[in-house]
């Protein structure tokens, strides 16, 4: 019987990681990998989404964020916290879930109100805009 060879250590993982063209590679192959978990959402006259179809709460019991990427980590022999933890490095926020790298949620969020009929308006010429957290009316910045 052939033998597996070990997974990589934590730091053997981030090492080999942190070379751009590896990660690049394993990067491109963790997302067609989703590609195939997720489920896929298409709308008229957008690209496909995807999407894990569960609500990201800890007490949803059906909710196994990461299991994907565990699997991929461990088929691929690298250390699942490492690669956790240097692909939200890498793409700058961290994550609840692995179908967040599938789409940009506020985004998506801002697609759905619009088509419920919600206006945003642009940006500056708004009645109120949230700046930092506060609201700033026109007449607060004493433009009238």
């Amino acid at each position: 019987m052939k033998k597996r060879k070990p997974i990589r250590s934590a730091d053997e993982t981030y090492l080999h990681l942190n070379k751009t063209e590896n990660f690049q590679t394993f990067f491109r192959g963790f997302i067609e990998f989703l590609k195939k978990k997720l489920k896929s959402i298409e709308e008229d006259g957008s690209e496909p989404y995807y999407i894990c179809g569960e609500t990201h709460q800890k007490f949803n019991r059906n909710w196994k964020p990461f299991r994907h990427l565990w699997n991929y980590t461990s088929k691929k022999r690298l250390d699942f916290y490492a690669a956790r933890d240097l692909i939200e490095e890498k793409i700058g926020r961290e994550l609840l879930c692995e179908c967040q790298l599938m789409h940009d949620e506020e985004a998506l969020r801002r697609k759905q109100l619009e088509a419920f009929g919600v206006d945003f308006g642009e940006p500056g010429k708004r009645e109120i805009d949230i700046v930092s957290g506060f609201e700033m009316t026109k007449s607060d910045i004493g433009i009238f």
